[in-house]
This record gives C-alpha cells, structure tokens and sequence, in this order.
C-alpha cells in the first residue's frame, strides 16, 4: 500500500478541523426586538374634536435626569405639533386628559408584541401601552424596568401620542407610528405629516386660550379668553396691594371710601363701588361687577368666556402695585 504524502495528510487533516468547528459554530443569540407598545390603530380616525391636549407627568423614571427625562416627553408631543400647527400639548396638571406615568411591567395590559420584521430569533421587549381609565382620560404606561433612554422616551411618547389622537399604526421603520424601536433617528415622516394633517385640518382655537385654574396680576383692564372645560360655579380670590395717587393711599381689592374719610366718586369708574376696588366682566359685558377681595359666578354653559378684570379708577397712571387674582371652579 502507498503511504500518503505529508502534504495530502496535513490537507486532510486541516479539512477535518474545518468540518468540526463548522459543525460547532453556534450563532449568538439574537438581540430582543424592542417594541414601544403592542397597542395598535388599524386605520386612521379621529376620536374627539378636541385639538389641545392637556397632559401631566405622574412620575419619574429613576435612572434618568429629572430634567432631560421631562424634555424628552416634550419631544415626542412637539413632533406632531411642529408638522400639524393645528393641534397642540400643553403640560396642564389640572384636569388633563392624558397622563405619562412610569409603572411596573404588570400594569401594561397588553404586553404581546407582532413582529413586523420578518422572522426573528429571540423574544419581543413592549415597553408601554396606553389605558383608558373609567373617567375618559388616557394613561400612556411605561415600563420602569426598561432602561431608557432619552431618544426611546421621545420615541414611545410619540408612538402613544399619535394612537390618543387616532393615528395607524404604520409598518415602516422610519415612521412614528412604528412600533418597533432599533435606534432609527426620531422623526416626523412624510407619510406621518400628510396623515396627521388630514385628521386635524382646521386652526385650534383652544391654542390661544387659558385654562382654568389661572393667575393674574391687576392693576388695570386685563382680559382672558378661557376654554371652561366644565360647566359649575367659578371662584375669584384677590390679595395684593395698590397704592392709589399720592393722596388716597393704600388699598386691597376691597377699595377705599375716600379721600381723607371724604367718598369720591368723581375718580372711580363705578361710583357706586369702593374707590380702586377690583372688578370683573364677563364676555365683554357692559357693565362691571364689584369683586373686592372675593367673589364667585356660575359658568352660562358656553364652552368659552372672555374675564376682564379692572381696578375702579378712573386714573391709573400715579399707581403702584397690584392685585394677584386667582380664577378657579369652586371646589
């Protein structure tokens, strides 16, 4: 028998290593697919007439600064004002429609994720959802195990945002309707400005209005145009100082009976109410209504309504000083 050559062994044997570690190379285990909610619109539509939302931030997330965390969920709501400046986020405690809150994974009800990119080795991350609560409001739920970052957070927030107001889910990555997050640069698409644009296409009114409860200062005429989001009994208190000329002196919002004990009438815009007091019209009435340092009315069940506020004197010039006037419901 013919003994093999030392070339052909060594060939052979290089082979037979070759074989092995093909047959023990085991692939790395795949990245978990990252999904900032499991929760989907199928189709576009637009829930409520409403165009400005008012939302509250429950809650911090822990491993991330108070304040960079707070811009970041700025971000994702200005995303869809900066293409749509008919709608619009306003950061409003009280009475908010929508609430971003940071919760244990258990409180997200729907944590199943449908993978939108092919076939994938691993288990899917949801990392929020959004509730609706009894009363109406909405909940955008964010899982506090997951470690944020601020880039994520707009992310998720904007995902969320864009399904409160009724926007579909979209299968392009690029878009912030996606619901898978893989690092991609956190941006309106094309796609995303015309469907948004199409839902709210009508100036937002509200965008220009105040919401109760609000603070003034008064040292003269002032108005307020105010969305009432509730209909009830509205409630003004005033407290402040003004000094009124240099002869009547100082005041509160009650107002003062005169010079030197004497009613002057002649210098107040109503004489029938306390020199420099505080005053109020609604809906740009005709006539004022005494105020002082407390005083309250029914809303007339309009969504809308104009507060003036106003010192009674008919010259405002020589004064110094103001009233703070704090407007709310009635408790």
């Amino acid at each position: 028998m013919r003994k093999l050559s030392t070339q052909t062994v060594t060939l052979s044997l290089l082979l037979l290593v070759g074989l092995f570690w093909q047959c023990e190379d085991i692939p790395p285990a795949a990245s978990r697919l990252v999904y900032v909610s499991a929760d989907q619109n199928d189709m576009a539509r637009r829930v409520t007439t409403d165009c400005a939302f008012r939302y509250n931030i429950a809650n911090t997330f822990k491993r991330l600064n108070n304040d960079g965390q707070r811009a970041a969920i700025r971000a994702g709501f200005d995303l869809w004002q900066k293409v749509n400046p008919n709608l619009g986020f306003l950061e409003l405690p009280e009475r908010s429609v929508l609430v971003v809150k940071f919760v244990d994974p258990s409180e997200i009800p729907n944590q199943t994720a449908t993978s939108t990119v092919g076939l994938v080795r691993g288990a899917a991350t949801v990392t929020g959802g959004l509730r609706k609560e009894s009363n109406g409001t909405y909940t955008i739920l964010l899982s506090d195990t997951y470690d944020w970052s601020e880039t994520a957070l707009t992310k998720a927030i904007a995902y969320h945002a864009g399904l409160f107001m009724g926007m579909a889910t979209s299968t392009e990555s690029s878009s912030l309707m996606s619901t898978l997050f893989v690092g991609q640069s956190i941006r309106a698409s094309k796609a995303d400005s015309a469907a948004i644009n199409k839902l709210y296409t009508t100036t937002c009114k509200d965008l220009t209005v105040s919401y109760l409860p609000f603070t003034l200062q008064v040292n003269g005429p002032i108005t307020k145009t105010v969305k009432l989001d509730k209909q009830g009994t509205i409630s003004v208190k005033a407290t402040g100082l003004i000094t009124v000329g240099v002869f009547v002196g100082i005041t509160g919002p009650e107002g003062k009976d005169g010079l030197f004990g004497f009613p002057i009438p002649q210098y107040s815009i109503v004489p029938d109410f306390l020199h420099a007091s505080l005053m109020y019209k609604l809906n740009n009435e005709a006539n004022w209504h005494y105020c002082g340092k407390e005083c309250s009315f029914p809303t007339t069940g309009t969504q809308y309504a104009d507060f003036t506020f106003g010192v009674n004197d008919l010259n405002l010039t020589d004064n110094t000083g103001a009233y703070t006037v704090v407007v709310d419901y009635v408790k």
